[in-house]
């Protein structure tokens, strides 16, 4: 039956149509398609770039873009002025699925896409121990409180650090000796003379000035009592600042504190051979601090576990006589004890006044750093301060170099010149079996 001249016209208009719905069709696919694919591509390599580079891509393949858009023909492109956007090519010849396998969707080799950018994993370089260093820092009594309060009230807890704070916080791991409680509670200990506390918010100095370790095993830890020493733990846990010397009992005063750089290990103890009271001692059941006495078994059994888990273990101990510039002569032989052990260093405090260095067994003695952030203006030699800095590698070896100072406004300062000179040359005629400090403050033997 022959068709009318308008019912043919129709039906080419409507083949037309669907021609045109298929090809929109297979370009929504073919589109949506390879958007997957990218999106899936740039989230298995978790890049960031590659992520922008497939929305790049989803953007150019939209079909909102406003660039031509190619046909999925024959390659070509008609753009209606009239709307100013751009429609796929018509064609009245039907379409020639035999060229594409049953289920397969043919893509336009004309449309470019970007490969996916490759993610190269950044290679880690490992740690050369052998050849890695560390730099420590070390200070003697710290006092944030009491005695330089008008300062730290006037200035600001940072204040007493500030004309130190070079070398405090250019090493990678500062210790010092933390001489009070940091507590708002507990009663003070009625039969002593000097007893002293910090307010917690005064921790943020400490802080500031890159002080990382404290010891807490002195004189003056448990001078607000057994409160005041489990105040004093809590506050430097909330400031971050590592503790050792004193806790709940002898397990943890004896405990390291192990700190780790350039993959070296170093262990920090905390004993003290000046307790006003036996019963500061910390012991199985009850809170207390690190003591040296008796021989210093305790104290040397720690050592040697720490040895076990650390390449350096330095020892911060409280002991001597108050203003003697020379160490007694118990703490001669204490200091063997403990570097026999296997301390790798040893570093005091207590005098309030500096006194020298020795070496023994290839091991460096600081008996006292003296005062550091104490008192506001300290008299003649009280008033002499300075950082001890070690250079250590993962076999213990340690190059020292002393920085002097002088307390000043309640401030360590440095000295140079002259003054340091004689600060050096007064600190070399203290130190003990043939010590020598260059004008720079580095630390050496005579050479025989």
């Amino acid at each position: 039956m022959s068709l009318s001249r308008m019912e043919t016209k129709q039906r080419e208009q409507q083949t037309k149509e669907r021609n045109k719905k298929k090809k929109r069709r297979l370009w929504l696919v073919n589109t949506t398609l390879l958007a997957i694919i990218i999106i899936v591509v740039a989230i298995f390599y978790r890049g960031e770039d590659l992520w922008l580079t497939a929305k790049e891509q989803v953007s150019k393949l939209s079909m909102f873009n406003d660039t031509p858009r190619k046909n999925v023909i024959d390659g070509s492109a008609v753009t209606n002025e009239e709307t100013e956007t751009t429609e796929p090519l018509v064609t009245d010849e039907p379409i020639d699925d035999s060229s594409t396998d049953e289920g397969t969707i043919a893509i336009d080799d004309n449309v470019v896409t970007e490969e996916p950018a490759i993610v190269e994993e950044e290679e880690i370089t490992p740690i050369d121990k052998a050849s890695s260093t560390v730099n420590l820092a070390f200070v003697g009594d710290i006092l944030q409180g009491e005695y330089i309060n008008g300062w730290l009230q006037q200035e600001g807890y940072s204040y007493p650090f500030q004309k130190a704070l070079f070398h405090l916080s250019s090493a990678d791991i500062t210790a010092g000796n933390l001489e009070m409680p940091i507590t708002t509670r507990g009663t003070a200990d009625e039969e002593k003379t000097f007893v002293f506390k910090g307010a917690p918010e005064g921790l943020q100095g400490l802080v500031d000035a890159g002080i990382d370790v404290v010891s807490l095993a002195n004189n003056h830890t448990l001078d607000y009592g057994v409160e005041g020493l489990l105040d004093t733990i809590t506050h430097l846990d909330e400031y971050g600042i590592k503790h050792m010397g004193a806790g709940n009992n002898d397990t943890e005063a004896y405990a390291p504190v192990i700190q780790e750089v350039n993959g070296i290990k170093v262990a920090y103890i905390g004993v003290s051979r000046v307790l006003p009271y036996t019963t500061w001692k910390a012991n199985k059941y009850t809170a207390g601090l690190a003591e040296a006495y008796d021989t210093a078994s305790r104290a040397l059994q720690a050592i040697e576990e720490a040895e076990k888990l650390a390449d350096v273990t330095v020892v911060m101990i409280h002991w001597g006589v108050e203003r003697d510039n020379k160490p007694a002569p118990y703490q001669l032989q204490l200091a063997r004890n403990l570097i026999d052990a296997g301390a790798d260093m040893i570093v005091g405090s207590h005098p309030h006044v500096l006194q020298g260095f020795e070496q023994y067994n290839g091991k460096w003695i600081a008996y006292s750093l003296g005062n550091f952030v104490f008192a506001s203006h300290p008299k003649g030699k009280q008033a002499e301060s300075g950082v001890l800095g070690a250079t250590c590698n993962i076999t213990a070896e340690c190059e020292m170099t002393f920085y002097p100072m002088k307390i000043v406004n309640a401030q360590p300062t440095p000295v140079e010149d002259e003054e340091a000179k004689e600060m050096l040359q007064f600190l070399e005629d203290v130190s003990l079996n043939g010590v020598e400090i260059d004008d720079r403050g580095k630390l050496s033997l005579t050479k025989p």
